[in-house]
C-alpha cells in the first residue's frame, strides 16, 4: 500500500484522445485552469493528434505528454501510459473519451485511482457505440475504480450499457467559465460586416464537428424550409470534420449557398456567438453539449431537439424550444417564432444566462470533482 504524506500535492493525469477543439478537450482545458495549483499537480495525456487545445494546454505551462498512438490498438505506444503513471507515481488518472486500451494501460499501475469520464453518446443517440468498444468496457469495468457521468442520461447510459453499478458512479455535469465568456464581445456590427452580413439580417448559429451524431442533415432541411417561405437569415455553421464534403453538398443542392456559411475552425467562437440571434443544435444525441452552454452563457436562447445531452441543459419554452428529434418542420416554425419576436429572444437569452450561470458553471463543478478526488483517494488503499 503507498502512503501518500499530508500536505503532498495530489498528481492528477488527465488522458485524453486527441489535443483537437472538441467538447471534452475544451471542458479538460478548463478543469486544468482552475484546479487549486497549492494541492493538486495536472498532467495532461494525449493518446493520439494533439492540436490548438493541447498546444494551449502547453502554452498555458501545464505538461502535455504525446503517446503518439497509430492506432486503438497500438499496444506498442499504448504501454508508455502505464509506465508514465508508475514512473511519476500519479495519484488519480482520469480518463476522458473511449478507448479501452487506454483505461486497460491506466489499471495497470495498482497503486493509482483510476476515474473514467464518458463524454461518447448515450444509449438513447441514434449513432450507437460501436459493439465491440462496449464489449470491452464491459470487461474493464470491474477495474475501473469509479465513473463520473457528465448528465443523467450517460448515467443511465453507463449503467446499462456499460454495466457499472450505481456506487461506483458520480453525478458531475460539464460547466462552462460563464463570467469570461460572457465578457468577451466584440464591435458586433464590424463583425457582421467582415462575413459579408447585411445590418438587420438574422443571424442563425451553431458550432460543432461536422460529423455524423450532430445531425447536419436535419438542421439544412429545417432552414430550407424557412428559406422556401420566404424568412431571411443567415446561417453560420463553427466547425469542421470528415462530413465537410456532405455538408456542402447538402448546401449546395438545397439552393442554400447564399444563405449558409460553413466557417470552418475558429479560434473567434465566442466573438461569433456574439453576433448570433439565436443557437440552432440539431445533434442527435450525446453526453452533454458543452456548446449549448456557450452558447447560453452569451444570453442566446437554444432551438434543439429533444435529445439526451441536451434536454437537461434547455428548459423547453423558457431557455428555448425542444422539439422532437427528427421533426424539421417544427423545428423551422421554432426559429420562425424567434426571428420574428426580439422581445422573446431577449427574455429566452435572458433566462439561459441565468440558468447555465445557477447550475452549469464552472467554478462550482471544479469543486465537486475535486471533493470527489480527495473522498475517493481517502476511501481506497492507494
Amino acid at each position: 500500500m503507498k502512503i501518500r504524506p499530508v500536505g503532498d500535492k495530489i498528481k492528477i493525469l488527465y488522458v485524453l484522445p486527441l489535443g483537437t477543439v472538441g467538447g471534452a478537450e475544451k471542458f479538460v482545458l478548463s478543469l486544468c485552469r482552475r484546479h487549486d495549483r497549492k494541492r493538486f499537480d495536472i498532467i495532461v495525456c494525449i493518446l493520439f493528434e494533439s492540436g490548438p487545445v493541447s498546444d494551449e494546454m502547453a502554452a498555458d505551462g501545464y505538461e502535455v505528454v504525446k503517446i503518439d498512438m497509430a492506432n486503438g490498438f497500438d499496444l506498442w505506444k499504448a504501454r508508455r501510459l502505464a509506465s508514465i503513471i508508475r514512473r511519476r507515481r500519479i495519484d488519480v488518472v482520469n480518463i476522458h473519451g473511449q478507448n479501452p486500451l487506454a483505461k486497460f494501460c491506466s489499471v495497470l499501475p495498482r497503486h493509482t485511482l483510476v476515474i473514467h469520464t464518458d463524454h461518447g453518446t448515450t444509449i438513447g443517440s441514434p449513432v450507437r457505440r460501436k459493439s465491440r468498444v462496449v464489449f470491452f468496457n464491459r470487461l474493464l469495468t470491474p477495474y475501473i475504480d469509479h465513473f463520473i457521468a457528465i448528465s443523467k442520461g450517460m448515467e443511465n447510459s453507463l449503467q446499462v450499457r456499460e454495466r457499472v453499478p450505481p456506487e461506483k458512479i458520480t453525478l458531475i455535469y460539464n460547466g462552462v467559465d460563464v463570467q469570461s465568456i460572457a465578457g468577451i464581445s466584440c464591435d458586433k456590427a464590424q463583425k457582421r460586416l467582415s462575413l459579408g452580413i447585411q445590418p438587420g439580417m438574422p443571424v442563425l448559429g451553431t458550432v460543432g464537428r461536422l460529423v455524423p451524431e450532430k445531425q447536419y442533415p436535419l438542421l439544412i432541411k429545417a432552414v430550407s424550409l424557412l428559406k422556401a417561405e420566404g424568412i431571411r437569415f443567415i446561417l453560420l455553421i463553427v466547425g469542421d470534420g470528415p462530413q465537410r464534403a456532405h455538408v456542402e453538398s447538402l448546401i449546395e443542392t438545397s439552393g442554400l449557398s447564399g444563405y449558409v456559411r460553413l466557417l470552418g475552425q475558429r479560434s473567434d467562437v465566442y466573438e461569433l456567438l456574439d453576433i448570433m440571434d439565436l443557437f440552432v443544435f440539431s445533434s442527435g444525441g450525446e453526453a452533454f453539449s458543452i456548446t449549448v452552454l456557450e452558447a447560453m452563457a452569451k444570453s442566446k436562447p437554444i432551438v434543439a431537439f429533444d435529445v439526451e445531452g441536451v434536454n437537461e441543459a434547455v428548459v423547453p419554452d423558457e431557455t428555448g424550444f425542444l422539439v422532437p428529434f427528427g421533426d424539421a418542420e417544427m423545428f423551422a416554425e421554432k426559429v420562425k417564432s424567434l426571428i420574428g419576436s426580439p422581445e422573446l429572444i431577449q427574455r429566452m437569452g435572458s433566462r439561459a444566462f441565468d440558468r447555465v450561470d445557477s447550475i452549469f458553471n464552472i467554478n462550482r463543478n471544479i469543486k465537486d470533482l475535486e471533493r470527489l478526488y480527495t473522498d475517493l483517494l481517502g476511501s481506497v488503499q492507494v
